[in-house]
């Protein structure tokens, strides 16, 4: 058996999933008439058209072509008259998300393989995270292959397209060019993929920095193959112990903890006791097998397998991606693993009902054996009762977190305002009502910025830099698209730019960031009052030169989406307990007088009076019901 272990990586809709349907096509895994996108199993990311969670699949191909030794890996000839399969091979596909909120997704795919096949749309170009996703391969050491996709579409640009892989180091040889869509270059590309890519031998990767056959010789490959190859034996004399990567993970019910996982070392089989070195959790392994797509169960995992474990384990906290899996009795070293995922949103979630709370928790404790981005601890509020902090990698990441809440484990939930790290005399913040308005050190987290845009759209997005009090650093042409480097708050990058930025560039703008160093900042609590009662999850920290702004537009928003009342309820921003910005949302008219048909107009008024108390007594003591959408207004300012 012959293993090539590969991920699919590139800037959303650049057509990863497109790609891995015909390639599991090609290998026999599933008839042409299947369902489009077969591996974006969620509802949601069939709703949303993007990849959420990464899959891991296995794919059996057997290969009508053999290398003649004395040509180059492309060149290729059939082995026989009829074409009969000579090799069989083992091709084990990750297919990534491409939005920047999952890019630790990636990341987690690239530790478990050799090999990545870079795609980029022939449409669009090289973007953000075509360009991240790329750096994050390099960073890895991987054996990249260069793609360009969608090459039937009229509007392709294939030539420009080459021009800017080339521009990234690559030579025009090596670029393949295919149609998702329609299948042609498909077949190449599993050909390719099992020449350039090299089989797995152990978790020490070969030392060109990527897609080697861009600045070396056949014989100078193949040394360093060799050498390679030799190192990694000798690496293994750690001789046979069980070194199991997680790089997922999720919870059968009935089953138990299932991890996802690569083997560096070993072998595991139904029955192996197993011990989890980060946690120190043991537990015995119920079946071992691997998705193609659908599972399939098998007797053991060797070395330089990708396949799943279901393990006897129900406490969710014992499972930790990036941990390592060896024999309890034999236990190998931890492998690196994975930096840990740090936050960079962060939002508060309120069951509607207080006695969800207990659902609330479950469903986040399950969420995050399969999202080890996602962190969470418990808080209250006196107005919306008690609830859980949380922090995500993005808005998206948080908006597709609360949409799986709702939909998968039944609940009804209240988000409060995003809000990020703050350093207030020393402390870290992310929580309004820990803001101290009397504090003088306060400081904020800045992202480096990286926008793929046409030229002429400079202007625009200069603009935008600067109305988000953001300043350029660089910026260079690749062809006709420019790159344009800024250094923004992340408060404003997070909040309405990403809606901006595409708005500004007619949609044709592509944006990756990371977080970089924290700045002096001039900042202030603006609270929210409705009907005079603040209302703790709509309180924001902003900075002050834009308080005002942000106060008027978010009352506007708030008078738009909160309905109305029996009585007029006034929607009022403040800064301490100045009122900055007021809107009201006019009552309900009720014409109590109406059953009167004339008489003594004493009687008129006595009703008049009794309604204009009632309306009193309802502003002092009655509640305004404040929907979901009242507080999803604020990411709209």
């Amino acid at each position: 058996m012959d293993i090539r272990n590969f991920c699919l990586i590139a800037h959303i809709n650049h057509g990863k999933s497109t790609l891995a349907d015909r390639l599991m096509e090609i290998c026999g895994a599933v008839a042409k008439n299947h369902p489009a996108q077969l591996l974006d199993s969620l509802e949601l990311e069939r709703e949303h058209g993007i990849t959420i969670k990464l899959k891991a699949i296995r794919l059996a191909y057997s290969s009508p072509f053999t290398v003649n030794s004395n040509k180059n890996a492309t060149d290729r000839e059939p082995s026989t008259v009829n074409r009969q399969p000579v090799e069989n091979y083992v091709l084990n596909l990750i297919d990534t998300p491409g939005h920047v909120d999952f890019s630790y997704e990636v990341s987690r795919s690239l530790a478990s393989v050799e090999g990545a096949v870079l795609i980029v749309d022939a449409t669009q170009g090289v973007q953000a995270q075509t360009l991240a996703n790329f750096n994050l391969a390099k960073e890895a050491k991987l054996t990249i292959i260069p793609l360009i996709n969608k090459i039937d579409l009229p509007q392709a640009e294939i030539e420009k397209t080459i021009e800017e892989l080339v521009n990234l180091g690559f030579n025009r040889s090596e670029i393949i060019k295919v149609s998702a869509k329609t299948g042609e270059g498909v077949e190449e590309l599993v050909e390719t993929i099992i020449d350039r890519i090299p089989a797995p031998m152990s978790i020490i990767r070969h030392s060109e920095p990527f897609a080697c056959h861009s600045e070396q010789s056949e014989e100078s490959q193949d040394k360093l193959r060799e050498e390679s190859r030799s190192f990694a034996l000798r690496a293994q004399d750690d001789s046979g112990k069980i070194q199991v990567l997680i790089f997922d993970s999720a919870l059968d019910p009935y089953k138990g903890v299932i991890v996802t996982v690569r083997l560096f070392g070993g072998e595991l089989k139904i029955g192996d006791q197993i011990s989890f070195l980060a946690t120190g959790a043991k537990a015995e392994v119920l079946q071992v097998g691997f998705l193609s797509p659908k599972p399939t169960y098998v007797e053991k995992l060797f070395t330089g397998e990708i396949g799943f474990i279901v393990t006897n384990l129900k406490d969710l906290s014992k499972v930790k991606v990036g941990d390592t899996i060896t024999d309890p009795k034999n236990p190998a070293k931890a492998l690196p693993g994975y930096q840990e995922a740090k936050p960079v949103v962060f939002l508060s979630f309120f069951p509607t009902e207080t006695n969800d709370l207990p659902k609330l928790k479950d469903g986040l404790e399950k969420l995050k054996l399969n999202d080890a981005a996602l962190t969470f601890t418990q808080e209250f509020s006196p107005s919306l009762g008690k609830g859980f902090r949380l922090g995500f990698l993005g808005l998206l990441h948080a908006q597709i977190t609360q949409e799986r809440l709702e939909r998968e484990y039944d609940l009804d939930i209240i988000a409060t305002s995003p809000s990020v790290n703050f350093v207030i005399d020393g402390r870290i913040i992310n929580k309004p009502q820990e803001f101290d308005p009397a504090s003088r050190n306060v400081k904020e987290p800045y992202a480096k910025v990286t926008i793929f845009a046409p030229q002429n759209y400079y202007g625009a997005i200069s603009n935008l830099v600067h109305d988000r009090r953001g300043e350029l650093l660089n910026f260079e042409n690749i062809g006709n698209i420019l790159r344009i480097e800024a250094s923004i708050p992340l408060l404003d990058l997070l909040i309405g730019f990403y809606d901006q930025l595409k708005s500004v560039t007619a949609g044709y703008a592509s944006f990756d960031f990371e977080v970089g160093d924290y700045k002096d900042a001039d900042l202030v609590k603006l609270d929210i009052l409705v009907n005079h009662v603040p209302i703790e999850g709509l309180a924001q920290i902003v900075p002050k030169v834009k308080a005002e702004t942000i106060g008027r537009r978010l009352v506007e928003k708030l008078k738009e989406a909160i309905p109305r009342q029996q009585i007029s309820v006034p929607i009022q921003a403040a800064i301490g307990g100045k009122i900055i910005a007021r809107e009201t949302v006019p009552a309900y008219r009720k014409d109590v007088t109406q059953k009167l048909y004339g008489g003594d107009v004493t009687r008129k008024m006595k009703l008049l009076e009794k309604q204009k108390r009632g309306k009193r007594r309802m502003r002092k003591f009655g509640s305004i019901d404040i929907p979901q959408e009242a507080f999803l207004a604020v990411l709209k300012i």
